[in-house]
């Protein structure tokens, strides 16, 4: 009777020690809303930047070490940015007392969504620290308590060194509209080496949307963003004209992926454009020249040495029966049964800018989403153009014949 009268209170204590240990390993507390922001000089208020709202943005004036400070009551362990404008160096620093300042860590430039954990601090600055006058800016800033980081904070990889598929685009959201569930399917279902380019981000927020799409869908590795003007033309040859550098700087780019990710299997743009846009004929265009330009390393040297694609696909390439075609209603068992074109429709919700957008077809505007569009211009329609490996017999599979 005595031992059963120590097991009972020895049991309690050890609840609870589970359920105090199941509390540490909770969620970590979004502290955002309960912090006091300073800023340095700046037409915008910090609401701008705390509202959960990335269409809009705090951006600081052009001036030497633009910064923004945050006072916490709470110990901070988590800061999570998502820039607008980001300085060529910055760090974010630890406060204690009134004007000391002591650097935590510098500032990584490689993402524009960046998260740094930190060890309970409550005043925290982020600065730039070069010599010269910049601009900084936010999008979203978020302040996290102790506990598990929530699952849609972006903590990037960077992307693969040598990719199996390159999903080359040229605008944020046409890797959801015209590949339809291709990045899950791949990046995270077959976990294959899986780069994301686009030739241009179109503006800051669109880029973060393109961020916030890509992580939705569980793609962890950093997308590549060219950095070219977004225009629109009804020809390609138009298209080049208006880019910065025009042709070559095109051509010299998707060049330079193709030598710096080594990608297998390359999946690109309807040659027509879906729709008729320029800049989706100038993507396809530019693929077909760099598939040989990207092996001849005589060819714009600006990124050294030479690789040979195995294969190129452009979307709605060729003869119906000779696709590959996709079923992207199929179930991922990586994420809890969602379908790949599920993902890709959630990850286009999250493109708040382009909840209205519409194109005119064929004399009829149709708003712009991944099941309408997607089945006008079907997602899961890829021609082979090149091939370094045969046809294709299955045409189930981009990697087919890959070894």
């Amino acid at each position: 009777m005595n031992g059963k009268r120590l097991i009972i209170p020895a049991l309690l204590v050890l609840l609870l020690m589970f359920m105090s240990a199941g509390a540490y390993a909770g969620e970590a507390e979004n502290l955002t809303g309960s912090c006091k922001i300073g800023l340095c000089k700046s037409k915008r208020t910090a609401v701008r930047m705390t509202d959960g709202q990335y269409t809009t943005y705090w951006e600081s004036e052009k001036i030497k070490n633009p910064y923004v400070t945050i006072t916490s009551d709470k110990p901070v362990y988590g800061l999570y940015l998502c820039f607008r404008a980001m300085p060529e160096h910055y760090e974010i620093q630890a406060g204690s007392g009134s004007d000391k300042w002591t650097t935590v860590c510098d500032g990584d430039t490689r993402y524009w969504h960046v998260f740094y954990p930190l060890d309970g601090v409550k005043k925290i600055r982020i600065i730039a620290d070069g010599d010269k006058k910049c601009v900084l800016g936010f999008n979203e800033l978020f302040v996290f308590g102790e506990g598990e980081v929530p699952g849609w904070v972006q903590r990037w990889k960077e992307p693969a060194e040598k990719a199996d598929v390159l999903f080359l685009v040229a605008h944020p959201d046409d890797e959801l509209i015209f590949l339809g569930g291709a990045i899950p399917t791949y990046a995270v279902e077959m976990k294959k080496n899986v780069v994301v380019a686009y030739l241009s981000w179109s503006n800051t927020t669109r880029r973060s949307e393109a961020l916030n799409g890509l992580w939705e869908m569980g793609v962890r590795n950093y997308p590549v963003f060219g950095g070219f003007s977004d225009t629109y033309s009804s020809k390609a040859a138009d298209a080049y004209k208006k880019i910065k550098g025009g042709k070559k700087a095109v051509l010299g780019w998707v060049t330079g992926l193709f030598r710096t990710y080594r990608p297998e299997v390359v999946v690109t743009h309807d040659i027509n454009g879906e729709y008729g846009h320029g800049q989706h004929k100038m993507i396809a265009d530019a693929a077909i020249n760099c598939y040989d330009a990207a092996a001849d390393g005589t060819q714009y040297t600006d990124v050294p040495g030479a690789w040979q694609v195995k294969k190129l696909y452009i979307h709605l390439y060729g003869d119906e029966t000779n696709r590959t075609a996709f079923d992207w209603t199929v179930p991922l068992e990586s994420m809890d049964g969602r379908t790949g074109l599920e993902l890709a429709s959630a990850a286009y919700s999250l493109h708040k800018t382009q909840a209205t957008a519409s194109v005119k077809i064929r004399g009829k505007w149709h708003k712009l989403s991944v099941e309408e569009t997607g089945s006008m211009y079907p997602n899961t329609a890829f021609g082979l153009y090149r091939s370094e490996v045969g046809d294709d017999v299955t045409h189930l599979d981009f990697l087919e014949n890959i070894n």
